[in-house]
């Protein structure tokens, strides 16, 4: 299911030094090609609630791995997150990718499908994730920067990693979308 417009647009990810919280940083995931792209939408309305999806991950290791949470790290004036859920590819028809409504027939599998955002996703190595993470926001006012950074905390080997993957979301104030008849 692709829920928004997917422009390329290429960027590179922070790697190899620790986090304040003694997390090192890791370089086991790979975003594929969700994050060398840059999605939009420019039909936004103040008031109204999206899902955005981030990078579907892959475990590029020879080792296996558990995800234990997915985030966008930088959310600009304007928007605002409501909460992350995390569900499979198997209950949504596939990995939805990009930016649709709330509460709309064009996300229904995904806002009822079993929520793993809160249970560790066992990854194997070089193997992609059947668990992708979306990201549920409203619109406060007038957005003018983009949705950037996709943060992944994940365990490997005993060790606690963070790892940024790039992601880029455009979302603007426009014309309303018109209901799917």
């Amino acid at each position: 299911m692709t829920l928004g417009t997917v422009l390329t647009s290429c960027d590179s990810a922070p790697s190899g030094s620790a986090d304040h919280r003694n997390v090192t940083v890791g370089t086991a995931l790979d975003g594929g090609m969700q994050a060398e792209a840059e999605i939009a939408f420019e039909h936004a309305q103040v008031g109204e609630e999206y899902w955005v999806s981030l990078p579907l991950t892959s475990n590029a290791s020879a080792k296996p791995l558990t995800l234990e949470k997915a985030e966008i790290t930088h959310v600009p004036k304007g928007l605002r997150i409501i909460g992350y859920r995390a569900v499979s590819a198997r209950d949504t028809d596939g990995h939805a990718m990009g930016v649709a409504p709330a509460g709309t027939d064009q996300v229904h599998d995904l806002e009822h499908a079993r929520d793993h955002a809160d249970r560790p996703v066992r990854v194997e190595s070089d193997s992609v994730s059947d668990v992708y993470y979306l990201a549920r926001l409203r619109v406060t006012g007038p957005v003018r920067a983009d949705l950037t950074g996709c943060r992944y905390r994940y365990r490997q080997g005993g060790a606690e990693y963070r790892q940024d993957l790039p992601c880029v979301t455009r979302i603007r104030l426009g014309e309303p979308l018109e209901p799917e008849a």
